[in-house]
Formats: structure tokens, sequence, C-alpha cells
């Protein structure tokens, strides 16, 4: 018992000491982090296509954006919620936008998972202005939601997707959905990691004094620990 009160004490007095140097360096923190993307090609998708047979390479039920030079083939999982998509009866196109829908992609981003590698995700929003009730049936049955852009109603649904890109084979078997052209920007991610040297000397300057701070509250928390310890003795 006497060993259980003890490292809880311990524990304690860590804490304490830890806290008040945890939040500074919390609230002033030196280090930020700022990312990029780094275009590394680009193509035209001018088909939809559905693999309906397993290869070596490709499942069966994989959606493929079929390119110029690229056919961008997305996993069976994903290609599920963009079948749904697609497959709405609707009058108009999708408006490819950003997360704030009032901005429109000028191209599909196609995110590489490291420079020079086949694995790509991607993450746009799709929009789709109507009035119609039977359209809006449709759109919030595929869990688009409606959005005020402007005083005008628009119905904005966000997707992601991944899968992996590859040179326009010479034969493949494929469902052609239909026939547009959607301009694709194929990019990696850069992350750059920033120091505020005057933050972090500011904060190597001020934690000395914050240690002295903590102590002092641990010193306060100690001894009621050990008037604890002294209680359950008499008691015995």
């Amino acid at each position: 018992m006497k060993v259980m009160k003890t490292t809880a004490a311990l524990v304690a007095a860590t804490m304490l000491l830890n806290g008040c140097t945890t939040m500074m360096w919390g609230m002033n923190d030196p280090f930020s982090e700022s990312t990029r993307y780094v275009p590394v090609g680009q193509d035209d998708i001018h088909a939809f296509g559905t693999v309906k047979e397993n290869t070596a390479q490709l499942e069966r039920g994989s959606l493929v954006m079929m390119g110029g030079k690229y056919w961008f083939v997305v996993n069976p999982k994903d290609s599920a919620k963009l079948a749904e998509i697609l497959n709405a009866k609707l009058d108009k196109q999708f408006q490819m936008v950003e997360l704030n829908p009032r901005y429109r992609y000028n191209a599909l981003p196609v995110t590489l998972k490291e420079k020079g590698g086949a694995e790509f995700s991607s993450s746009f929003c799709l929009r789709y202005d109507t009035v119609k009730a039977a359209e809006i049936k449709q759109l919030e049955a595929l869990a688009f939601k409606e959005t005020k852009i402007d005083k005008q109603t628009a119905y904005v649904r966000c997707v992601e997707a991944s899968g992996k890109y590859y040179n326009v084979p010479q034969q493949m078997k494929a469902d052609y959905r239909f026939e547009q052209s959607v301009p694709v920007e194929i990019r990696y991610k850069v992350t750059t990691r920033q120091t505020d040297y005057g933050k972090l000397i500011q904060n190597v300057g001020y934690t000395p004094l914050t240690l002295m701070g903590d102590a002092a509250l641990a010193v306060v928390a100690l001894p009621f620990a050990a008037i604890g310890k002294l209680v359950d003795a008499v008691k015995r």
C-alpha cells in the first residue's frame, strides 16, 4: 500500500513538473509546417470505364478514368461510391469544386503517394445546382447536402478516391460510360518543416523559469501525499 501511494505521489509530481512547460511550448510553438504541391504531369480524361473481369493488375469493378496518356484506376471500394454518382439521371454535368464550393477546380487533382510512384489519391467536391424536385430527391439520396452559395441553392458532396495510374494499355475490355474531356493535374505533395528561431530561443530562455514555478507547485503537492501516508500509518 505504501509503495502504491508513493508511486502515485511521484506521478502527480511529474505531471506538475511538466504541465506548465508543456503549455508554454504549445502556446508558443516555434515549429510550423507548410505544404505545397509540385505538378509532374497532366492529361485529359476522355472516357470512364468499368473493369468487367480481373486481370493481373486490375480488379473487377474498378472504375477507370481513361486519358490520352494514362489510365487512372480507382480501387473497387471507392469505385462503387463514385459509380452511384455517375449513374445518376441528371440533366447537367457536375461542377468539380474545392472544399469551398464557390471555387472550381481547373483540373482533377491527382496526388501521388510519393514522387515517381504509381499510387495516387484524389479529393474533390461535386456541386450541382438545381431547383427541380426530382433531381433534388436523387441528390439527397446520394448524400449531397444543400448549400447556400451567394443566395443560390446548390447541392454538394465531397469524395475521396485512391488507386494506381498506368500508361494507356494496348488492349483492355472496358465499358465506356460517356465521352467528355476532363483535365487532370498529376502532382505530389511536399511538406516543409520550418523553425521560428526567435520563438525557439524565447522558449529555451523561459524554460528554466517555468520549471522553477512548476517545482514550487510540486513542493506544495508532495507534502500532502506524505501526510496521507502518515495518517494511514497512525490508523494501523
